[in-house]
C-alpha cells in the first residue's frame, strides 16, 4: 500500500448516523403500542357483542372468532417484537466517528466494521495515515466495493473486500452519505478504475 500522505480537503470522509436506525425503532415501538391498542378495542367490542346479543348470539361463534383474533395479534405483535429487538440491537452497534473515507489513497473502513466471516488475519492490514481507527486498502488492492442485501435488519450493507480476503460491512443506513455519493467520490479518486456496485442489491423490498 502507498505511504503517500492524502491532504484531508481531498477526501469523502463519511461519518456514521444513528438518526434512520433511532427512527426505525421508534416506528416500531409505536407499530408495537398501535397493535396492543387494537387488540384492546377488539376485546372491547367482542365484550360488548355479547353482553348485548347474549341470548340470540352464538356463543360458539363468537369464541370462535375472538380465538381467531387472538392467533392474528399474537403472531403480529410477536413478529413486531422480533424487528423492534433487531432494530434497538443494530442502534447499539453503531459507532460514532467516522465510518467511511475515501481518498487518493483508498478507501478506508473503521476497524470495528471488519466481517468476522472473511476467514483471515487482519494482521497485516494497515491503518489510514490520516485516521488511525480506520483501516486503509489502496485502489490497487480493492477487488469488491459493493452495496448488497435486501431491507431486512439494517438494510443492504456497504462491503469492501481487498485482494488477500479481508472484508468489511457496514450497513449502508448507518452512514450519513448516500451510495451515490460514495461511487462519484471512488471513480473519482481511484481514476475511474473502481465505483460502488450496486447489482447484488436485492429489490423486491
Amino acid at each position: 500500500m502507498s505511504s503517500d500522505r492524502a491532504p484531508s480537503d481531498q477526501a469523502l470522509v463519511v461519518a456514521f448516523n444513528p438518526v434512520p436506525a433511532a427512527g426505525r425503532v421508534a416506528r416500531h415501538q409505536a407499530t408495537r403500542w398501535r397493535l396492543a391498542l387494537e387488540a384492546l378495542v377488539l376485546v372491547v367490542v367482542g365484550a360488548l357483542v355479547w353482553a348485548v346479543t347474549r341470548n340470540s348470539f352464538d356463543v360458539g361463534t363468537l369464541l370462535g372468532m375472538l380465538v381467531g383474533w387472538v392467533i392474528v395479534f399474537v403472531v403480529l405483535f410477536s413478529i413486531q417484537n422480533l424487528r423492534l429487538r433487531s432494530a434497538r440491537k443494530a442502534l447499539l452497534s453503531i459507532d460514532e466517528g467516522t465510518a467511511l473515507r475515501v481518498d487518493p489513497l483508498g478507501v478506508a473502513v473503521r476497524r470495528s466494521q471488519r466481517d468476522a466471516g472473511s476467514r483471515t488475519s487482519f494482521a497485516d492490514v494497515g491503518a489510514h495515515p490520516l485516521a488511525p481507527e480506520l483501516d486503509l486498502v489502496g485502489w490497487n488492492d480493492v477487488t469488491q466495493l459493493a452495496v448488497l442485501g435486501t431491507s431486512m435488519g439494517a438494510g443492504p450493507v456497504l462491503r469492501l473486500e481487498d485482494a488477500a480476503g479481508h472484508r468489511w460491512e457496514v450497513p449502508v443506513s448507518w452512514l450519513d452519505a448516500l451510495p451515490g455519493t460514495v461511487d462519484s467520490a471512488a471513480r473519482a479518486w481511484s481514476g475511474g478504475r473502481r465505483g460502488l456496485d450496486v447489482s447484488g442489491l436485492d429489490r423486491p423490498f
